[in-house]
């Protein structure tokens, strides 16, 4: 189940750690009270369509399809799947929503989009454990004992170029900010997602209000940056390593269409938290059953050239998001490695 800070967690931690006596486990006030000390600043460029939201939207509109034989699809409407015992493809379910990406983005604005969304931002929080002999990220001396992690989820990723020329899409999208903390509490580093990928800081080197890291959003990739200039993407590294090979070729000439202007845009038009916070969910034990999904958050992941992709300007490169590891305590499992 999920609920809103302050609602009691039904785990407690019973971690004692090396470095410090002073906390040997977490009562479950002490871990709301951290997601609400730790919630990130979120700044947005001004063209961002896409607010963090709640994921009940998205279930409400999009399919559960089944893939029964490689490449064939079809709806289920037995409730959202939580193992995949007996499937025989991988994956073996997708959430779909009824447009298609070979249509373009407008259907998902359509069909999705709202101004009043930058109302309703959410992000959902979890206070994990970090197990006894995890190695730091390079460069972190400290040994972590506690993340405090926040993932965001958006209905849609649109990331294109400058001049939208380059497109890059899937349906939904989910984004983390981590805080780690040692034994006594204080904070260590905190961990960006980006793509495939990620960016560690120490805490000293972080932008914050107060205890809220600023987490500056790019522009229609949701990609987190520790600084508000606009910066090279390492996305086409993660479409390269997740096209098909056949395709490689196909999706280079795609992005040889466009000499410049393949970097992750920022901004600071809408602003989330500071002195009111950010609404957390609270994820609590036992999850939900969107959260212990098996399959893929979309039908896929394609990358075009033109407003409108065509069968020559296009290429599939993925396969869409998979559902967060709520637990994952270390570098590289923070980051969504299957995802562009």
């Amino acid at each position: 189940m999920t609920g809103v800070l302050g609602v009691a967690v039904l785990l407690s931690a019973a971690v004692a750690g090396a470095g410090s006596s002073r906390v040997v486990a977490l009562t479950p006030t002490q871990r709301s009270d951290l997601l609400k000390q730790f919630a990130p600043v979120l700044y947005f460029n001004a063209d961002e369509t896409w607010a963090p939201a709640s994921v009940e939207r998205f279930l409400a509109l999009a399919r559960i399809e089944r893939q029964t034989t490689p490449g064939k699809w079809t709806r289920t409407t037995a409730g959202i799947p939580t193992t995949s015992i007996g499937c025989k493809t991988t994956p073996c379910y997708r959430f779909n929503l009824p447009c298609s990406l070979s249509g373009g983005a407008r259907c998902y604005e359509q069909t999705m989009a709202t101004p009043a969304d930058w109302k309703r931002t959410m992000v959902y929080g979890r206070v994990v454990d970090v197990p006894a002999g995890t190695p730091p990220p390079a460069g972190i001396t400290a040994t972590p004992r506690y993340l405090v992690r926040f993932w965001l989820f958006y209905p849609f990723d649109d990331w294109r170029s400058r001049g939208d020329v380059l497109w890059q899409a899937h349906e939904a999208d989910w984004e983390s900010v981590s805080v780690a903390l040692d034994g006594d509490l204080r904070p260590i580093f905190a961990a960006y997602s980006q793509h495939c990928s990620g960016t560690v800081r120490p805490w000293t080197k972080v932008d914050r209000v107060g205890t809220h890291p600023v987490d500056y959003v790019a522009l229609g990739s949701h990609a987190n940056y520790f600084d508000k200039t606009s910066s090279p993407t390492q996305f086409l590294r993660c479409v390269y390593r997740n096209v098909a090979q056949s395709d490689r070729s196909k999706a280079r000439r795609i992005v040889k269409t466009v000499q410049s202007g393949i970097t992750d845009r920022t901004g600071t038009a809408h602003k989330l938290g500071g002195a009111n916070g950010v609404q957390v969910v609270e994820l609590t034990g036992p999850l939900p059953s969107w959260a212990r999904f098996p399959g893929r958050w979309s039908e896929g992941e394609l990358l075009w050239v033109g407003r409108a992709p065509t069968r020559f300007t296009r290429v599939r490169s993925g396969l869409g998001p998979g559902t967060p590891s709520w637990n994952a305590t270390s570098i590289p499992t923070l980051w969504h490695t299957d995802s562009s």
